[in-house]
């Protein structure tokens, strides 16, 4: 069956597109606005560091790097020479930052370069574990900053301008944001993650314009796709930002406020730099341990200590060249008398699964510990043991030799204040900016007080007392969460904190009233498994067990002639030893008492071990813990769902749109009408999908192409020949007669634009899916897997939708 064609005059052809002009200058654009982007992610960081530290060192990092590869691709060299400048530029630029004694040049690292970088990353591994967020800008953590932002820039810069793939850049900003969202107690924060959603945007509408100029050869762009980004963007961030308040229990973590759904897994090794408050704030409860032990009384674990106080974040001080190797054998504390006071030997197998960290678990105080693996030192000074080799505790079972002291009310009433000479300054030393409000509470406690013991305990109760509360949330709320002078300061004003505070502000005071101290670091006793086994000469060890609920501080008193003495002035955590209960009654006289100490004067305190925490209102507490856990679960487990289906989004848009058009054509196909194809849409929708498959994998088609012009191109440039060839032939001519042949009107067909017209043209048969899955076979065979993945995932058929060239 023919059809009668008339000839219309000939439409002129459109002015083939400029090539791009040499030193194109709109890859500046995009290189300048990765900088931006990578700036804004970068403001995260604030809360992880301290509050702009960062900046400088970043930028004097980012702005050479990215300079040196926008001038790369000016003298229009290769893409892959563009990522070897930047790599050489990003070390040339540390090197002159951080390695200036060790480099030639400035910029080349020298002999010795290697020695100190180990230096360094050993100083950013030490800040990491024995700081509290935000750590202190020292030099290894900043190299290790600049470093990773560095060459993430790089990264983003490569894809947003070589490889021109500008979405695929938002991993790279995730990349950064990732370690703000663990680290930080309430995650990213959301001006930062505003900030960044907004520099990605325009990072995109940038390259998208990029794009656009280069394909009209720097005519005047397209319009509409800054439009379409800034609603697709607001959609997207209005659902960010809404998301946690429809959620129960969404309201401290990820992105920007989440639930601590964190796909990377859980840290679950003790952190000594008091960032206790992140552990006890999980109500999961993570990082396992179990012991079993002969000792009767409860039983802490403590992993380290914190001795000075001076700056403002406590940390505990290594001491690596004081420490003695060996720890099956363990010396005597220094300032522990020859003859302690009576005690009995204790024996712990502690099994620590996942627990890691460079710190061993061990009880007070520790004689000897046996079956470890690794290299380990203990430290005179306060018996704590640390990994020399870079090991840790993970998957560890051995077995502690400890030894406790039978101390007393009487007999701690009658020691006399400490000589200056007895212990290290590091132990008695206040910093000369110490609060005014510390020695005033002090002051008002203990004045009345003679000896150091009566002192201790009236401090203790003043913690403990009804104006205190215990709360891990109101240090958040308040800014005061951490270590230093000004958290104990403020903690003194607000009355309200955990365990971190309590301790801290027990150590600092009994300092301010004559007392050495330090902070201890490690675990409370736990719950009991009901498990036993055998210990040493056929000992009876009971088993308990510890996770990051029980992380804990606590303070360590020094009395001359007994030592190290714990105190728990915590309410509701931990037990109060025995010499330590209350309620409150000085043994030693008072400050106006000008007797002699006679302890013996003073009635006893009965002998009560129980803890401090009511067991009913422990068990209240789990009840209310464990459902609180199940509604973050269920709030993480939502997240992870809409985080998955988001990032999936452009995949299930695309295979829907897929979907119609193949009904379409296969709804025609069947109905059996050979030859039919006029106006009923499937050779368009067939021919739509086909020029937008051929989009998402690099093939665009041009708002000036006509059908024939556009199948020629792909033809040539995909390399078809054999069936994709005749599929994709079919498939053209089973649109031009949908779109340009008259049906029976009479007036004739109108050719494509720029075809000359025919007279007569045989009818064309109706389009067959089959034509369309061969065409997109051939293009997935003829790509590489990065472009597979792309054409999957961020499909440009999007943003570049079909639109038919018919004259209207």
């Amino acid at each position: 069956m023919t059809a009668t064609l008339s000839r219309p005059a000939p439409t002129p052809a459109p002015p083939a597109p400029r090539p791009a002009p040499p030193g194109d200058p709109w890859h500046w654009a995009v290189t300048g606005t990765v900088l931006l982007a990578v700036l804004a992610a970068s403001t995260s960081l604030n809360g992880v560091v301290e509050p702009w530290t960062w900046l400088g060192p970043v930028l004097r990092t980012l702005g050479p790097v990215l300079l040196a590869m926008a001038l790369t691709r000016t003298v229009r060299l290769g893409g892959a020479l563009t990522a070897l400048v930047g790599v050489l530029a990003l070390v040339g630029t540390l090197t002159a930052q951080f390695f200036p004694r060790q480099s030639l040049l400035g910029v080349v690292p020298g002999p010795g370069t290697a020695f100190e970088l180990q230096r360094l990353l050993a100083q950013a591994e030490e800040t990491v574990v024995s700081q509290v967020a935000p750590v202190l800008p020292r030099a290894g953590l900043v190299l290790v900053l600049c470093a990773a932002l560095g060459l993430l820039a790089v990264i983003i810069d490569i894809f947003s301008t070589t490889v021109r793939m500008p979405a695929a850049s938002g991993l790279g900003l995730f990349a950064i944001l990732v370690t703000p969202a663990v680290v930080k107690p309430d995650g990213v924060g959301l001006s930062a993650f505003v900030t960044t959603v907004l520099a990605f945007l325009l990072l995109l509408a940038v390259a998208q314009r990029r794009e656009d100029r280069l394909a009209s050869g720097g005519a005047r762009a397209s319009t509409g796709f800054a439009g379409r980004a800034a609603i697709i963007g607001a959609a997207a961030l209005a659902v960010t930002v809404a998301l946690p308040t429809v959620i129960p229990g969404f309201n401290s973590g990820a992105f920007p406020q989440g639930a601590r759904f964190n796909v990377w897994g859980t840290a679950t090794g003790l952190n000594p730099a008091v960032t206790l408050g992140n552990d006890l704030r999980n109500p999961t409860g993570f990082g396992r341990i179990t012991y079993a032990t002969t000792s009767d009384a409860p039983l802490y674990l403590r992993a380290v200590t914190l001795e000075d106080f001076s700056g403002r974040r406590w940390e505990p001080d290594q001491r690596i060249n004081d420490r003695e190797t060996g720890v099956a054998e363990i010396g005597a504390e220094a300032g522990t008398p020859e003859n302690p006071p009576e005690g009995s030997t204790v024996f712990t197998r502690v099994t620590t699964a996942s627990y890691a960290s460079p710190w061993l678990l061990t009880p007070y105080a520790p004689t000897g510990v046996t079956n470890l693996a690794g290299t380990w030192a203990w430290d005179p000074a306060n018996l704590s043991i640390l990994a020399t080799d870079g090991g840790s505790t993970a998957r560890q079972d051995y077995l502690v030799r400890s030894r406790t002291a039978g101390l007393t009310r009487e007999g701690l009433g009658v020691i006399g204040p400490a000589d200056s000479d007895a212990v290290a300054d590091v132990f008695t030393d206040l910093p000369e900016d110490t609060p005014g409000i510390v020695r005033d509470r002090t002051a008002e406690v203990t004045d009345e007080f003679v000896n150091p013991y009566d002192k201790a305990l009236a401090i203790q109760s003043y913690l403990r007392g009804p104006d205190f509360a215990y709360s891990e949330e109101a240090p958040v709320d308040g800014g005061y969460d951490g270590s230093g002078m000004d958290v104990m300061a403020r903690f003194l004003e607000a009355k309200s904190g955990y365990c971190v505070h309590y301790a801290g502000t027990m150590a600092v005071m009994a300092r301010a009233a004559g007392i050495p101290s330090r902070v201890a670091i490690g675990y409370t006793p736990g719950s009991p498994t009901g498990d036993t086994e055998e210990g040493p000469d056929g000992t009876e060890l009971r088993e308990f067990v510890v996770d990051s609920r029980n992380a804990h501080a606590w303070p360590e008193l020094y009395f001359e002639g007994v030592g190290w003495v714990r105190f728990e002035p915590t309410p509701s955590r931990g037990v109060v030893p025995t010499y330590a209960q209350q309620a409150f009654s000085p043994v030693g006289p008072r400050a106006d008492d000008t007797d002699a100490l006679n302890p013996g004067s003073l009635p006893d305190v009965a002998d009560a071990s129980a803890p401090a925490t009511d067991p009913a209102e422990g068990e209240a507490r789990a009840a209310s813990g464990t459902a609180e856990a199940e509604a973050r679960s269920a709030a993480g487990t939502l997240t992870g769902v809409g985080v998955v289906l988001l990032a999936l989004l452009p995949l299930l848009v695309r295979t829907a749109r897929t979907r119609a058009r193949r009904r379409t054509v296969v709804v025609r196909e069947a109905a059996g009408a050979p030859g039919s194809a006029g106006g009923d849409g499937a050779a368009t929708a067939a021919w739509a999908e086909t020029t937008e498959i051929a989009g998402d994998y690099g093939y665009r088609l041009e708002p000036t192409d006509t059908p024939r012009a556009f199948a020629g191109r792909l033809t040539r440039d995909a390399g078809f020949d054999g069936a994709p060839a005749a599929s994709l032939s079919r498939l053209r001519a089973s649109y031009e007669y949908e779109e340009y042949a008259d049906h029976g009107t009479g007036s004739g067909p109108v050719p494509p634009p720029g075809q000359a017209p025919t007279s007569t043209r045989t009818r064309a048969a109706a389009p067959r899916w089959d034509d369309v899955d061969t065409v997109t076979r051939a293009l997935r065979a003829g790509s590489s897997w990065p472009t597979r993945v792309r054409a999957r995932l961020f499909p440009q058929s999007l943003l570049h939708r079909f639109r038919s060239s018919k004259p209207r």
